[in-house]
């Protein structure tokens, strides 16, 4: 199924979920507060931006008053969208960087577990603005993204980390030491950087694992990806893609788990961060 047919074929399903809310007179924020989702997921399924999983339907027909029949067509027409994986490009269809920001925002702001591993970069939930604004002048040097976007998404981007404040969600990150150790930025952003995260470390609902180059992998870690509850976003050079599938999350699920356990968390990954720190050239004068 091409990238183009699937889309189209999700606004078909969401243009039917909001002719059946609609039938029933009850408007997006009504739904939205009986079924605890933010507003704007109501808005993202209908307009075919986001692909509801099958609770999502269920608990939508119950919301609507929807008889077994009309559920069972509505699961089974989900199931033929949501194939094996639902992917959709950045760049040339969408170069701006606010939008990717936007979209991280709203995911992040829905679920209640956050899963993150990377082994190229510093997870953007936890980066400074000093080593994000490299990160996305990066994006408009070797991707083309606007330049004059730069701004507004560094500062989505900023802002999208309160969500780490909120008591109510977990947030799990696995980064390799390598990430920590590569020259992706100045020194004195580095430093910064490091400090960061070293300062996350104890926060009740954010656990971040270190996983030393010395540690022997169960896997090879052939690229990152966060999970979103149980929807998988995995970046590309080329393209975003984005899985829903319960055996998809389970696959990655397990790949998480199995990295975390050779990963060093707490006070051993404290250790390392300040051995990187002690470890970085002493500023200029």
């Amino acid at each position: 199924m091409s990238s183009n047919q699937t889309g189209n074929d999700r606004g078909v399903l969401g243009a039917r979920l909001r002719e059946l809310r609609a039938r029933e007179g009850i408007s997006g924020i009504n739904l939205a507060g009986r079924l605890g989702w933010v507003q704007s997921k109501v808005s993202r399924i209908e307009t075919g931006r986001q692909l509801p999983t099958e609770d999502d339907v269920r608990a939508w027909g119950e919301a609507v008053n929807l008889d077994d029949s009309l559920l069972d067509e509505l699961l089974r027409q989900l199931r033929e969208v949501r194939g094996e994986h639902i992917p959709w490009r950045r760049g040339a269809n969408d170069p701006a960087q606010s939008g990717t920001q936007r979209s991280m925002m709203e995911l992040a702001a829905e679920a209640t577990l956050v899963r993150n591993f990377e082994l190229g970069v510093v997870p953007g939930l936890l980066q400074t603005a000093d080593y994000a604004r490299v990160r996305l002048a990066e994006n408009v040097e070797f991707h083309g993204a606007p330049r004059d976007d730069l701004e507004e998404a560094l500062l989505l981007r900023i802002q999208r980390q309160q969500v780490l404040y909120d008591s109510s969600k977990q947030f799990r990150f696995l980064v390799t030491e390598s990430v920590l150790r590569m020259s992706l930025c100045p020194v004195d952003v580095m430093r910064g950087q490091l400090d960061r995260l070293t300062a996350l470390i104890g926060m009740s609902n954010v656990e971040l694992g270190v996983i030393p180059t010395s540690a022997r992998l169960p896997l090879a870690p052939l690229h990152g990806f966060v999970m979103f509850d149980d929807a998988v976003t995995v970046e590309t050079w080329g393209e975003e893609q984005t899985w829903q599938t319960s055996a998809d999350a389970e696959r990655f699920g397990r790949i998480f788990d199995r990295l975390h356990e050779v990963a060093r968390h707490g006070e051993d990954a404290y250790v390392i961060l300040r051995a990187i720190l002690t470890a970085l050239p002493a500023p200029a004068h």
